[in-house]
């Protein structure tokens, strides 16, 4: 493992193409994904603590496409997973722990 390598967390070539480098829109996004997803990651965890795993599969699609556009790929992931899982009521056990994986990568 190379360690010199910074590990790139996001990625925003998608909205620099989308946005044709235009930095005024992205800055745009970026302040809507600081604005948004951290509301519905909060709400994740409340229904984990809630025991409400069910409910969590609208929250996580809520998240998903901003999560998408900024190119954060482990976030995504693990959002599919809570999605997926929560909407087919399956792996249940598992989903605290990718709630909060998603909620530590956020902060």
């Amino acid at each position: 493992m190379n360690t010199n390598q910074p590990e790139h967390l996001f990625d925003l070539s998608y909205l620099n193409q989308i946005f044709q480098g235009n930095q005024a829109m992205i800055n745009n996004i970026i302040g809507l994904f600081l604005e948004q997803v951290p509301e519905y990651i909060q709400e994740m965890q409340d229904c984990v603590d809630r025991q409400d795993l069910l409910s969590l599969h609208p929250l996580a699609h809520k998240a998903k496409s901003s999560i998408a556009m900024l190119g954060l790929k482990n976030m995504e992931k693990n959002i599919l997973h809570i999605e997926h899982d929560s909407k087919h009521n399956t792996n249940l056990e598992g989903l605290p722990q990718l709630v909060g994986d998603v909620q530590s990568e956020c902060e």
